[in-house]
């Protein structure tokens, strides 16, 4: 999955907006002909809902083809399919797009109101109306928070596509201002309800920590796993870095595991973080404790012989944290005591992590879901 990247602004002159809305209006009807969308709808009713803006857009992507005589082209070439390319009217779809949905978005936000204390000046008058006395009174009103008003007008420098009208409830309800000044346009990276509220959980101060350590990996972060957010603040730039190179696209995988986790990873030098590799993104804390007895040549051969002994089943077997009183504790013992060189070593120990495969997953079997 790919970030977006926002189209560039756009100044709107009055020739300019009512050629964009003649244009959409006659779209509108197009699609309505065919039967794509509702026959009722009109252009205020689509800025006026996401619901039905968002049908809107989708059904135009699909069917472009049957308004290709409405959406020119400037340069008079063939039909648009380059979003970014310019019309006839001066601006590109992307922007168009752009303008609804931020119309769209501004007229669902204005719309919610809530009651607000706010300070009058009232003037009385006493003795016939010849003497007036005025005074500060606060008052009730149904209107828009003046907070929500600056979220809002932040927020909405960075909605500019249909998929994001769906997410406008999530965005009003778990981004505050400061958290949405630290995102910035990578807000255009969360592409789901539940991702808006992952990175809601988390403070602006860390959200401005971990971009400055992440840097153009932000943006991934959010695509890929929000969560590992909260891995990327536990570490400098240089560890960062260091997972990021080892561990590749897995890191956020890494990064999205729990701050407990961290505490026992801490202690792994960056040699010995190398030889557990991707391990490191479903082993248990518990048995990463015991793997750590092992010395660093003795550490890589049954990490390197679990793996292949199990194959697919390995972030199973390692991941479970019962493993290591049950079964692992005994393996490292052995491990322990052994005294041939590495290569036979390795060698010898791949058998015997083979020969355990049975009755470790027969033992997996039987532990609670």
């Amino acid at each position: 999955m790919t970030t977006p990247t926002l189209p560039p602004p756009v100044d709107i002159d009055s020739d300019t907006k009512k050629a964009i809305i003649d244009g959409l209006k006659k779209v509108l009807a197009r699609l309505q002909e065919g039967g794509l969308v509702d026959q009722a709808l009109s252009y205020q009713d689509l800025i006026s809902h996401p619901d039905a803006l968002a049908g809107f857009v989708t059904a135009f992507a699909t069917h472009r083809a049957t308004c290709d005589d409405i959406v020119k082209p400037r340069d008079g070439s063939d039909p648009v399919r380059d979003d970014d390319a310019a019309l006839v009217c001066g601006v590109s779809l992307n922007q168009i797009q752009q303008l609804l949905v931020r119309t769209c978005a501004k007229k669902v936000f204005e719309s919610e109101k809530t009651l607000q204390t706010v300070t009058e000046t009232k003037t009385k008058t006493a003795l016939f109306g010849l003497i007036k006395k005025t005074e500060q009174v606060e008052v009730q009103k149904m209107g828009n928070d003046p907070v929500e008003e600056r979220k809002v007008r932040e927020l909405s420098r960075y909605i500019a596509f249909g998929w994001q009208l769906a997410l406008l409830p999530a965005y009003r309800e778990h981004l505050s201002y400061p958290q949405i000044i630290e995102i910035g346009e990578d807000i255009v990276a969360l592409h789901s309800a539940e991702a808006v509220a992952t990175v809601g959980q988390f403070p602006p101060d860390i959200l401005k920590k971990v971009k400055a350590a992440a840097g153009p990996d932000f943006a991934d972060i959010l695509v890929h796993r929000p969560q590992a957010i909260a891995g990327v603040a536990v570490w400098n730039r240089d560890m960062y870095e260091f997972y990021r190179k080892t561990l590749g696209e897995k890191a956020w995988d890494f990064f999205a595991r729990e701050k407990e986790f961290f505490n026992v990873v801490a202690a792994l030098d960056k040699a010995n973080a190398k030889v557990y590799g991707d391990v490191l993104c479903y082993i248990a804390a518990e048995n990463l404790e015991e793997v750590q007895r092992l010395n660093i040549d003795k550490a890589e051969v049954l990490v390197t012989s679990m793996k292949s002994a199990f194959g697919a089943k390995a972030p199973a077997v390692l991941g479970h944290p019962g493993l290591a009183k049950a079964i692992l504790r005994q393996v490292v013992d052995n491990l322990l005591h052994m005294s041939q060189e590495k290569d036979k070593l390795m060698v010898s120990f791949a058998l015997t992590c083979k020969a355990m495969v049975p009755n470790v997953l027969d033992w997996l079997s039987k532990q609670p879901k």
